[in-house]
């Protein structure tokens, strides 16, 4: 027993010198600008607040030479993304009626020459719900980044960011609501080996400069002038971020053996790693736990009512033909974000079915317009194996299959049907990619074995 204790008191002695003779680890980053959109890797991983809100008017600005013809109203403003000499560009949203949300556009001068007819057509991915006042969006774009010393540039990069527009839930009036869609990613060699790494900053203002970020606490996570900084390090080199993984840049974080504190340059494109014999921040996955909603959803073991639906041609598509296949009934809208987010975990779940299994994934659109449904499907078809329907109730929620025969009162809602029709489980919403929830209710359906 005494070996024992001194062999471990002497192990940790030797990985604590081991520490301290560490290298200082440096490489560079580059821009991605589809990780943190509705369907990015990283989108169902990380879940962040919005960032900046830009002020608009109808006070058009100087240096505007040409203008497209608008729509509707068109509202003004200014985005800023950096610190050099080209961080402002001027955009125009032009906002419809309710009645005429199709028409909606976002117009961004991009190349800052003061013409917004030459940036593209302004169409948006998302026009929103069509409600009174419902926001336009999600949309997401790139602006330029400009980082510099006063009048100098050093560096520029294209940035993403997610737009949305309307009444500002923490303000008033009409304004431009902002998130962080540009991430900072990159691999660099860690005792040997090559180690992603991502950098995200929560403000969408392009500083990446994590010793002047506030560390992410529940009071400050609603505060959108709180820029935090999260740093994901692959440190199992499996290829992908797990929860463990996710860490707050400001905190020493461990890496094998060796702890180190992160900084990086102002414009993200390069960040540095100073091995530290401060403590390493403990990172522990969230718990996930059942939604509330799931409970008014129709019990386990009830037989799946029958319905009819329609795809995008108009055939009608009936719950009753998957008989004898285990059934992953999907309800979704195109303009609910959480829905969309959701669905390359949902793909990815199914994907790790037991080999022969025969699962089909039914996606039925519900409480939404034909029109957007078709379009979204133009869009996305090849990306999702799932079988694209849509409620012939249209907005019509009292009647639709969701809420009149499924007891849906919130979206997202998934069932897990088994072979005889019958349902498994219910859930409600989605939590991001630690959400374990439909993998366990494959499990009981017998779909997928646990390791």
């Amino acid at each position: 027993m005494k070996d024992s204790w001194l062999l471990s008191i002497t192990l940790a002695a030797i990985l604590d010198l081991h520490a301290l003779a560490a290298p200082v680890i440096s490489g560079p980053l580059t821009m991605d600008n589809e990780a943190l959109t509705l369907t990015g890797p990283l989108s169902g991983r990380l879940m962040l607040r919005s960032g900046a809100v830009l002020p608009v008017s109808q006070t058009r600005p100087e240096g505007l030479v040409k203008e497209p013809v608008y729509l509707g109203t068109p509202y003004y403003g200014i985005v800023q993304v950096g610190n050099g000499p080209r961080a402002a560009t001027v955009f125009v949203m032009d906002y419809a009626p309710n009645e005429r949300r199709e028409d909606n556009r976002l117009y961004i001068d991009r190349n800052q020459n003061g013409d917004l007819t030459d940036d593209g057509d302004g169409v948006m991915q998302s026009v929103g719900k069509s409600l009174p006042g419902a926001r336009v969006g999600p949309h997401f774009d790139v602006v330029p980044a400009s980082w510099g010393i006063g009048d100098q540039e050093v560096s520029s990069a294209d940035y993403g960011l997610m737009f949305l527009f309307g009444a500002d839930r923490l303000g008033d009036g009409l304004s431009m609501i902002t998130r962080t869609a540009g991430v900072r990613t990159g691999k660099i060699i860690i005792h040997g080996q090559s180690t992603a790494i991502a950098l995200v900053e929560s403000g969408g203002s392009g500083n990446f400069d994590i010793a002047t970020a506030v560390s992410v606490t529940p009071g400050n996570f609603s505060d959108r002038t709180a820029r935090n900084m999260t740093l994901l390090v692959d440190v199992d080199r499996n290829g992908s971020f797990s929860a463990a993984e996710v860490f707050d840049a400001r905190l020493p974080f461990k890496v094998d053996h060796t702890t180190y504190e992160a900084r990086a340059s102002v414009d993200g494109a390069r960040v540095t790693f100073y091995p530290t014999e401060n403590p390493a921040q403990v990172v522990k996955a969230p718990v996930r736990v059942a939604s509330p909603k799931d409970h008014g959803l129709l019990p386990p073991k009830t037989l799946a009512p029958d319905f009819t639906a329609i795809d995008r041609d108009g055939r009608e598509v009936k719950l009753s033909e998957f008989r004898g296949k285990t059934v992953v009934l999907d309800f979704w809208a195109t303009w609910c974000i959480p829905c969309i987010r959701s669905m390359p975990h949902v793909q990815k779940t199914i994907a790790s079915a037991t080999d022969g299994a025969e699962i089909v994934w039914i996606g039925v659109c519900v409480w939404d317009d034909l029109a957007p449904f078709k379009r979204w499907v133009s869009v996305n078809d090849t990306k999702y194996n799932f079988t694209k329907v849509f409620d012939p109730a249209g907005k019509n929620r009292a009647t639709s299959i969701a809420s009149q025969l499924y007891k849906v009162s919130g979206i997202p809602t998934i069932y897990v049907i088994d072979r005889e029709g019958r349902i498994v489980e219910g859930l409600t919403g989605y939590t991001g990619d630690d959400d374990e929830r439909l993998t366990l209710a494959l499990v009981k359906a017998g779909t997928i074995r646990l390791p």
